[in-house]
């Protein structure tokens, strides 16, 4: 009986070690960033993407633009689906995900268009019965998230030499920064060594993002000018730092 009892513990290990566990982001969402600022970038990237189908030469001249800011919906659709928080389209998020995700990887207008318009049925609170778990790691290209990081952080760095006039826009690029920032910590790829030790470096390099980032949109928030200059440093430091690591040491 102890024998028998051994190898059904053994089968019942192995066969959970073949289903992917998706335990959702490394950190809860809700101490990363207020799901209504999440939700509103989420619906400013469906107006963008909108934009950038609206014909097929718009399409084909934009496309890897369009399909980065999909890769970059799907995430935030992701962070939304997983907040403590409630949004008009919570319900649905996960299915703006997956078709966003879709849209990520459309190859002909029609497809695109297509999936376009399941993500704004998502968007409107058509649930298609999508899981809210997601592996975080394949929400989006990698080459998407970095994009949309640099193209956050540069306006963030500008609101440095001139306090915004709308601060609340601010604060959301920094919580889109944050969001972004729990996709590159398990999207391990870019660690080319595959050395354990690397891997732990780039984790600890992704939550010093995350967290420099919620605390520069809180200080946003707040019209604390000093304090967002200073969390700013302390993220455009680990930035810097995580740069001659992995990508100019290539």
């Amino acid at each position: 009986m102890k024998r028998l009892a051994l190898v059904l513990c053994l089968v019942s290990i192995g066969v959970a070690s073949m289903v992917p566990a998706f335990a959702g982001a490394p950190i809860k969402v809700a101490t990363v960033a207020p799901i209504a600022e999440l939700a509103a970038e989420a619906e400013g990237k469906i107006a963008a993407i909108e934009t950038g189908l609206a014909s097929a030469d718009s399409f084909n001249q934009g496309k890897k633009g369009i399909a980065g800011d999909a890769g970059v919906l799907a995430v935030l659709a992701q962070g939304v689906a997983e907040s403590d928080g409630d949004s008009a389209w919570k319900k649905s998020a996960a299915d703006v995900r997956d078709a966003a995700i879709a849209l990520a990887n459309a190859k002909t207008f029609d497809e695109a268009k297509k999936s376009l318009e399941a993500v704004k049925a998502a968007q409107g609170g058509k649930a298609s019965g999508a899981k809210a778990d997601a592996d975080w790691a394949k929400l989006a290209k990698l080459g998407a998230v970095m994009a949309e990081v640099n193209k956050r952080h540069g306006k963030l760095r500008r609101a440095t030499k001139k306090a915004p006039a709308d601060a609340s826009e601010s604060a959301r690029d920094a919580s889109v920064l944050a969001v972004l920032s729990l996709a590159a910590h398990e999207d391990t790829h870019e660690v080319k060594s595959g050395k354990p030790a690397d891997i732990a470096k780039w984790k600890s390099y992704s939550k010093d993002m995350q967290k420099h980032s919620t605390a520069a949109a809180d200080a946003l928030r707040k019209k604390n000018d000093g304090a967002f200059k200073e969390t700013f440093t302390s993220l455009n430091k680990s930035c810097s730092e995580c740069h001659k690591d992995f990508r100019d040491a290539e």
